[in-house]
């Protein structure tokens, strides 16, 4: 397999969240598995992450389930990514808070630079919330293609 920066676990939430935003109503974890063609046994594991990161909450009763917290457009791919990777930096020193320490040549060459690529992912994850990409699922296809490129 290829190695990926973003895991499965997270690919799955961003689909559970895109799934509930999607939605008219609470949705279990079986209607999430087939909303998503994620593995119920991984949905077990991530919508008690979201629920705890304030993303989701459960719905008891008849049609419980499982609902977005915020309405989608106030939801980021930025803040449900970071639920599960934590910090965005490529790298550890070039993280925002507590960066590793790094030799001088590093410090003033490739810091730098890492740094814009953490600066640029964090915008780009800001700037894409779910109710654009609810939007972008429910388009045509040759509409769908465009997520990410008129996000700001």
């Amino acid at each position: 397999g290829v190695d990926m920066w973003v895991t499965r676990r997270t690919d799955y939430a961003t689909r559970a969240v895109l799934a509930l935003a999607m939605a008219d109503a609470a949705l279990n974890l079986d209607e999430l598995a087939k909303a998503t063609e994620a593995p119920r046994s991984v949905l077990e594991q991530v919508m008690p992450a979201l629920r705890a990161a304030g993303i989701v909450r459960s719905v008891r009763g008849p049609g419980g389930g499982y609902r977005l917290n915020h309405p989608p457009a106030e939801l980021t791919l930025e803040r449900v990514v970071r639920v599960f990777e934590g910090q965005l930096a490529p790298i550890g020193y070039a993280t925002r808070h507590e960066p590793e320490p790094c030799p001088a040549i590093v410090e003033k060459s490739l810091r730098p630079a890492w740094a814009q690529v953490r600066d640029a992912t964090i915008s780009i994850l800001g700037g894409i919330n779910f109710a654009d990409l609810a939007e972008d699922a429910r388009a045509e296809p040759e509409r769908a293609v465009r997520t990410g490129a008129r996000r700001t």
